[in-house]
């Protein structure tokens, strides 16, 4: 009865799992992520107004520098594609590139596309970013910042849009939390014989027989006959036990959202 004494001293040990600790840890995680997730919304609708809150002019001269060359290239490309005054050597796909040239008219449409305007000062920039003739370093420089600022200001705008529809945001609006223990306690002893019978009987007869062409005295005759007999017995017996303990333990969380918009334009 090893076994089985076994697996009930494992079952007398089930407080020691610490089932009360995990489902107080996933209630209160449960809770201390849903208030984290509530603040990071409040502290990205602070960030948004703070932004919005500044005039134009400072928003684009404080994120400008953050405007990657792969967003400048694709604005570049989309005002000022290659032209046959592009040098056969580059592979640039704008015409805004070491040894190019761009015509008065190009020079119009990169500036009519780069001009910014802020409405609270009503300052106009970018409006003469971009020349007639040869392109050269310094005209590079210019023609980059001057995009940089442009998509600076393109954000800006999008932020103030955005500030007008209200920011989107999940509210929770019910949930459940789900605990549970699953214990399995198993024992078990057990005695085993095995045996064998092996019998085994052979039985022979040998005769030989030798006549004239009648009988007579002459017949001759003899016969023979041999027996054996083996029996085996074998026996193995064996006999143990065996005991073991499966615990699983369960968390779940289901929770219900929902979206609305919060107003941040107010009158």
């Amino acid at each position: 009865m090893s076994g089985v004494n076994d697996a009930m001293a494992a079952a007398t040990r089930l407080n020691e799992i610490g089932f009360v600790e995990f489902t107080t840890k996933l209630v209160s995680d449960v809770f201390d992520t849903l208030v984290a997730s509530n603040l990071r919304q409040q502290q990205a609708f602070i960030e948004l107004l703070q932004a919005t809150s500044k005039s134009l002019t400072t928003y684009v001269n404080e994120t400008k520098d953050d405007i990657g060359p792969g967003e400048i290239m694709q604005v570049l490309t989309a005002i000022a594609p290659r032209n046959d005054k592009t040098p056969a050597t580059s592979d640039s796909t704008t015409s805004i590139t070491p040894g190019g040239t761009i015509t008065a008219a190009e020079a119009d449409t990169i500036n009519t596309a780069l001009t910014i305007t802020d409405p609270a000062t009503n300052a106009v920039t970018n409006d003469k970013a971009a020349k007639a003739g040869a392109i050269d370093d310094k005209a590079i420089d210019t023609l980059r910042d001057a995009v940089a600022q442009r998509v600076a200001a393109n954000k800006y705008t999008l932020l103030k849009e955005m500030v007008k529809l209200g920011m989107l945001r999940l509210v929770v609006t019910d949930g459940t939390i789900e605990s549970g223990l699953n214990f399995h306690s198993y024992g078990s002893d057990y005695l085993r014989n095995n045996s064998s019978n092996y019998s085994s009987q052979q039985f022979q007869l040998k005769a030989s027989a030798q006549t004239g062409s009648i009988l007579s005295a002459w017949v001759k005759a003899s016969a023979s006959t041999a027996y054996t007999s083996v029996n085996v017995s074998t026996s193995n017996t064996s006999s143990g036990s065996n005991s073991g303990v499966d615990v699983t333990i369960t968390g779940g969380v289901k929770i219900n959202f929902k979206t609305d918009y919060l107003p941040l334009d107010t009158p």
